[in-house]
């Protein structure tokens, strides 16, 4: 039980220090500031690619697949109700595995891995599998969040979409919301816990009194 209680007591401490550094970055780039670049590394990146982030997350990407799956067909010999029992059979049997085989081919979160993701000026450039994949900024149609589940999603404009979760994701958010769409990216409803995290702690600091305190 101990060992439980200081897993999460240290899983709360990663998710609240991601946080905070989501906050601090908000607060940054909305005053004006810029991202800060990070030491050139074994890379080969793009002409005049910079990087700003590189750790790791959890990753899915949101499509559909083709599964095969074979149908039982017996021969049945005997008497009538033994024949019909096992055509009943057969068919309960196909019914099932064309259920399971139309569930695992819906459109889903497939893929779910932690990964190495490195933010640049340009793209996320994402470790999945050994394979470095490129997600250009660029083609970015949307940007979506639930960052108080500490995940968001990235649409394109070609490929599927991209989820990223985990303690880090509120700060390639606020990042990425701000490379794409530039100051006013900070105004996007994705990133409104975080602003309101900002605001909130800013009324702390002043002393103002905000209505729901009075």
């Amino acid at each position: 039980m101990s060992r439980r209680k200081d897993s999460a007591a240290a899983l709360e401490a990663v998710l609240r220090d991601g946080w905070s550094s989501a906050c601090r970055l908000y607060e940054h780039l909305a005053r004006g500031g810029q991202l800060v670049a990070l030491p050139p590394s074994g890379l080969r990146l793009s002409q005049n690619e910079t990087i700003f982030g590189d750790t790791v997350l959890g990753y899915a990407r949101f499509y559909g697949t083709a599964v095969q799956y074979r149908e039982s067909s017996h021969f049945w010999f005997g008497s009538t109700s033994f024949v019909l029992a096992g055509m009943a059979g057969d068919a309960i049997s196909n019914a099932s595995a064309r259920s399971r085989a139309q569930a695992m081919a819906a459109v889903q979160w497939r893929d779910q891995a932690q990964v190495r993701m490195i933010l640049t000026n340009q793209r996320l450039l994402g470790d999945y599998q050994g394979n470095m994949l490129s997600f250009w900024h660029n083609g970015v149609l949307e940007l979506t969040a639930d960052l108080t589940q500490w995940s968001f999603i990235l649409r394109y404009q070609e490929g599927n979409p991209l989820m990223l979760h985990g303690p880090a994701a509120p700060w390639y958010a606020v990042a990425i919301a701000w490379l794409i769409f530039g100051p006013q990216g900070m105004h996007l409803p994705a990133l409104a816990p975080i602003s309101a995290a900002v605001a909130q702690r800013s009324r702390a600091i002043t002393g103002e009194v905000v209505p729901d305190q009075v």
